[in-house]
């Protein structure tokens, strides 16, 4: 049961800091799970487990690696260090470290890649909220990658469920497939509306083609043929 229940904490914890949702499945604990490590010790006064050295965490298709690993099951914090690697399903996560408080807030820091599906997330640092929609804040900025370009900017942040993403400070979009770049101070991506959309704000400029265009405030539409309609 020790082992269960700190493989359930922070494989719960690796999933959600990766944007997977493979977090549901991971705290419904219905697969059989496996902890090996060099060391491993529990403390019932304190509530808290640490798995020390080759420390692998393992149920159904996701599994867990790092150096060391602790979980409080009173306090519900737990962390993974230390060349941390977790894949599950289509989730695939890289960090040095990664700490969370119960199940609502995650944060994963040190060179973090962070793929699910066909998106990527790379940058310092990067904290989820799962019940606030899926929300994540790189507050030292990043880059968002995916088949239609690349969104990077100062501080970045998103909602995963809507598809929608805001970059703040040298904001900066590229599209090879739409032949498209362009930037600003702030800039808004919303994926899932009927027609794409990107809003550009302060100094935005946008470039495709041959084509500029500047302005305060702008809003970009791309449409499925690749081009872009500017407002």
């Amino acid at each position: 049961m020790t082992k269960k229940k700190l493989y359930r904490g922070i494989l719960v914890l690796l999933a959600a800091g990766a944007l997977s949702a493979a977090a549901s499945a991971a705290q419904q604990g219905t697969e059989p799970t496996n902890l090996t490590a060099d060391s491993l010790t529990y403390d019932t006064r304190t509530g808290l487990i640490t798995a020390e050295t080759n420390v692998r965490m393992e149920q159904g298709s996701g599994w867990v690696t790092g150096a060391r690993a602790t979980y409080n099951t009173k306090t519900e914090e737990g962390t993974v260090e230390g060349g941390v690697r977790a894949v599950r399903d289509d989730m695939n996560l890289s960090c040095d470290r990664l700490s969370g408080v119960g199940q609502d807030h995650w944060q994963a820091s040190g060179s973090v890649s962070m793929t699910k599906a066909d998106r990527t997330f790379t940058g310092p640092q990067v904290d989820y909220y799962p019940s606030q929609n899926d929300y994540i804040l790189a507050a030292s900025g990043g880059t968002i990658t995916s088949a239609d370009g690349t969104l990077t900017s100062d501080r970045l942040e998103g909602w995963m469920k809507e598809n929608r993403f805001v970059g703040t400070g040298s904001a900066h979009i590229v599209s090879p497939p739409r032949d498209l770049e362009g930037g600003g101070d702030r800039m808004e991506y919303f994926g899932s509306a009927e027609k794409p959309y990107v809003v550009l704000d302060g100094n935005a400029w946008v470039f495709q083609g041959n084509n500029m265009a500047r302005s305060n405030h702008m809003t970009v539409y791309l449409s499925d043929d690749g081009s872009a309609v500017t407002e």
